[in-house]
């Protein structure tokens, strides 16, 4: 049997993950990062992004929003924002967010408003990835 490591996802809503899994790739502040069984322990920054586990051989994939993880040798911890399994995410609607915030960058806002449009916009960038992802493993079928 493989080597396992607990994995936790949270959000402000609930425990969306709570898994003995083999690997994970999460996406760090400085670049994606991956972390395996016996993994030295370390703290990182997330940015909105594409989480990647591989749990019984199947790999599943989620858009997170960011947020921070905690890694121990038999234990990784995500506190996110946000957290969305592919499967659940609906392009149109994320491709609609991207639009929005992109129409309030041009703007010109300064500020919190600024930060919270590049916010939307990366969680809706992160959705895409994570949606083309799931299309592309279905042959270009949604749904």
């Amino acid at each position: 049997m493989a080597q396992t490591i607990q994995l936790d996802v949270v959000t402000p809503e609930r425990q969306v993950i709570a898994q003995e899994v083999e690997e994970v790739l999460l996406p760090g502040s400085e670049g994606y990062f991956g972390v395996l069984p016996r993994h030295v322990s370390m703290v990182s920054a997330l940015k909105p992004g594409m989480l990647k586990y591989r749990a019984g051989g199947e790999e599943v994939v989620y858009a997170i929003g960011g947020g921070y993880a905690e890694v121990t040798p038999d234990k990784i911890i995500v506190l996110a924002d946000t957290a969305e399994r592919a499967d659940d995410i609906d392009l149109e609607a994320a491709r609609q967010a991207r639009v929005r915030a992109l129409a309030q960058l041009k703007q010109g806002l300064q500020g919190a408003a600024q930060e919270a449009a590049e916010i939307s916009l990366k969680k809706a960038l992160a959705r895409l990835q994570v949606g083309e992802v799931l299309h592309r493993r279905r042959g270009g079928k949604t749904g």
